[in-house]
């Protein structure tokens, strides 16, 4: 505890005394440590703060689960998306933007449309075209959707049963 208080000397009882109309014997004052530690057990003492509660995804939404190589994937896709002859769907750039990091599960959660889902899909299709196809499978696994091009036809997401 050594520290944590000052003891004003003569001059600051004196003036001590001079304001409070009667003798100072004693005055003691927090140091600039002992200010920190009363401000420290105040905070403490306070019931911390709860997060505000998860939105939920709207009426025409699905919440989707990415891990963080795959939010890297669509992030990529989303910068490739004036140039791409299949752009990404309307407001999936807005969806991944609002995204939230769920630390415990590794996971960002987005809450997307079957538009925007469709367009995930693409995106892990064209990883898949360098090899990576993990997350094209988990994708389709766990969401049901997976890209398939038809052939001489215009390509698309289209749901699937695991295992097809």
């Amino acid at each position: 505890m050594a520290g944590l208080a000052e003891w004003a000397d003569p001059v600051q009882r004196a003036e001590l005394s001079a304001y409070a109309g009667r003798p100072v014997a004693w005055a003691a004052r927090p140091s600039g440590e002992g200010h920190d530690v009363l401000l420290y057990a105040e905070a403490r003492a306070r019931p911390t703060p709860q997060p505000p509660p998860e939105p939920e995804p709207g009426p025409d939404q699905r919440e989707v689960a990415l891990l963080p190589s795959e939010m890297t994937m669509v992030r990529l896709y989303l910068s490739l998306a004036d140039r791409l002859e299949r752009p990404p769907a309307a407001g999936l750039d807005e969806a991944v933007r609002t995204a939230r990091f769920r630390k415990e599960a590794n996971r960002w959660l987005l809450h997307v449309t079957d538009e925007q889902t469709a367009s995930i899909a693409y995106a892990f299709y064209l990883e898949g075209q360098w090899g990576h196809v993990t997350a094209a499978n988990r994708f389709g696994r766990t969401y049901g959707i997976i890209h398939r091009p038809r052939a001489g036809t215009a390509s698309s997401a289209e749901p699937t049963a695991a295992g097809q």
